[in-house]
């Protein structure tokens, strides 16, 4: 008799990384990168449908325009890949100036942006210009606080700060992005994602504080995420194929659907 499966297959999740840094490396000692010519082979080993890729370059080194740029080139054609830019806020503090980066964004076919916290801070006053212009539109937004290893964790200014940037921004959707830290997640995520309906958790290295943000608040506030190549992309592939507390529904929500139903709503 044969036995019946304990997780379901994984071309049935139909994954779709959002956190996925392509391109070379500028940092010493970085793990083997994923790039143009590799990617491919990449996805096809960890048996993911489509990832939401940004520039290694445009992550950590300024300009960032120019690895956002090189992105669009190092992707196209590859219809499993789905860029997304690396934005800051203008230097000059207006909205036209943030209108004209959010136009030659969504032009390009850009319709994700990854912002870095580490870089610019959670401040509301800061962020306003450009998270104006990108609510206008509902791009979805990742603040991502990963630093040289794209693992971060959050102070609890960061925290205060993600809430007045979300509840001035509410039509903006907000995904906290590499906030697992050395000590963990910082215990006022759940709370405020419970407070905060357009607020979101990426899974990128963590391996159980996600379950409970999708079991006690619901599985369409959790995006998967490899984080790779700096996190074992296997690792936290299994750790959502496997867990127990989420039916198929919820998986699938999960490793893509909830993504892919963002990415839609972008105007």
């Amino acid at each position: 008799m044969r036995a019946k499966p304990t997780a379901p297959d994984l071309d049935s999740l139909r994954l779709f990384d959002s956190c996925l840094t392509l391109g070379d490396f500028v940092l010493s000692r970085a793990p083997a990168p994923v790039t143009a010519q590799n990617v491919t082979a990449f996805l096809d080993r960890y048996h993911i449908a489509e990832a939401l890729v940004h520039d290694h370059h445009a992550r950590y080194t300024h300009p960032r325009e120019h690895g956002n740029r090189r992105l669009l080139e190092a992707i196209r054609g590859n219809r499993r890949l789905h860029p997304s830019w690396v934005l800051e806020p203008p230097k000059k503090p207006e909205r036209k100036a943030a209108e004209a980066v959010v136009r030659e964004m969504l032009n390009a076919g850009v319709k994700v942006a990854r912002l870095p916290m580490k870089a610019v801070p959670p401040m509301a006053w800061w962020w306003k210009d450009l998270l104006s212009v990108l609510e206008a539109h509902r791009v979805p937004c990742f603040l991502d606080f990963g630093g040289v290893t794209s693992t971060g964790a959050l102070s609890n200014g960061d925290v205060d700060g993600i809430r007045d940037i979300a509840l001035a921004h509410p039509r903006l959707p907000l995904v906290l992005s590499n906030v697992f830290g050395g000590l963990g997640v910082h215990a006022a995520v759940v709370p405020l994602i419970r407070r905060v309906p357009n607020l979101y958790l990426d899974n990128a290295g963590i391996l159980q504080f996600w379950r409970e943000v999708a079991v006690e608040v619901g599985p369409e506030r959790v995006l998967f995420a490899t984080a790779a190549p700096f996190v074992d992309a296997g690792i936290l592939i299994s750790n959502v194929q496997y867990t127990h507390t989420l039916d198929m529904k919820a998986k699938r929500m999960i490793c893509g659907d909830n993504l892919r139903r963002l990415i839609r709503s972008v105007r």
